[in-house]
């Protein structure tokens, strides 16, 4: 009777295949929700205090750590030479990581975010009133560079001097006429060594971004929803305090 406020059959069929359709979402939401969370591998430059050579300790393997969290998946960062982070870039296996540009990092990885910048000098002793003002001054010189890094690779190209490869900033201090000073970091190293900053003197030879990477052989660059979370995370208020925080000690 269409009054008596039965339910027509055909409307009773409709409401119990919605009921299913609805049943079939909530499993799938289910499912994904219990799947496992994505893991990848990150190897950031050892260079301190981004990173503490063959251990999981520095600035970048924290704050790719950070970013996993937030981006919702696993990460195992860890810090190695030069040539590993760009073999594994390459083959995919550094899936994220952080360091500065280079010809090599834009051909194998996608740049999602900058973070800072760093800045690189020469420092030297300032004995018999030596002063550099200019990359000229440099030329004939030592200069200790670092074992792996591309910091001075303009200055290397345009100024003839004997470079001289080191395995940290403050190790040839003492024995050479200049040495690579990247800051935040060189000041600390500097310290360590003894080295009183009023017997210094420092050219500044140019300011790099820090960008985060994702390799483009990464099955983390293919996943669209994960690549968003993580500029989302990167150029968060919160991205920004973390990396505050993590180089409030260095200078």
């Amino acid at each position: 009777m269409a009054g008596d406020g039965a339910t027509p059959p055909r409307l009773a069929g409709g409401e119990r295949a919605m009921g299913k359709m609805k049943g079939g979402w909530l499993l799938l939401a289910g499912l994904a929700q219990a799947a496992p969370a994505a893991h990848y591998q990150s190897y950031t430059l050892a260079v301190e205090p981004w990173g503490m050579l063959d251990t999981d300790r520095g600035v970048g393997p924290d704050f790719i750590r950070f970013l996993a969290a937030q981006a919702g998946f696993e990460v195992t960062a860890e810090a190695r030479p030069y040539l590993r982070v760009l073999d594994g870039m390459r083959s995919g296996e550094n899936a994220i990581n952080l360091g500065i540009p280079s010809p090599e990092r834009n051909r194998y990885g996608i740049a999602i975010c900058t973070i800072g910048s760093v800045k690189v000098s020469l420092v030297y002793l300032k004995s018999a009133g030596r002063e550099h003002h200019s990359a000229a001054s440099f030329s004939g010189l030592q200069i200790g560079e670092l074992r792996g890094s591309r910091t001075l690779e303009e200055f290397d190209r345009t100024v003839k001097h004997r470079p001289v490869l080191l395995s940290d900033m403050s190790q040839g201090m003492r024995m050479l006429d200049a040495t690579v000073c990247v800051r935040p970091g060189c000041g600390n190293l500097l310290a360590e060594a003894g080295v009183e900053p009023a017997g210094l003197g420092e050219w500044l030879f140019a300011e790099q971004p820090l960008e985060i990477y994702v390799s483009r052989a990464s099955a983390l660059s293919r996943d669209a929803a994960a690549m968003l979370r993580l500029r989302l995370a990167c150029d968060s208020a919160a991205g920004r305090q973390e990396m505050c925080r993590l180089l409030a000690p260095y200078r």
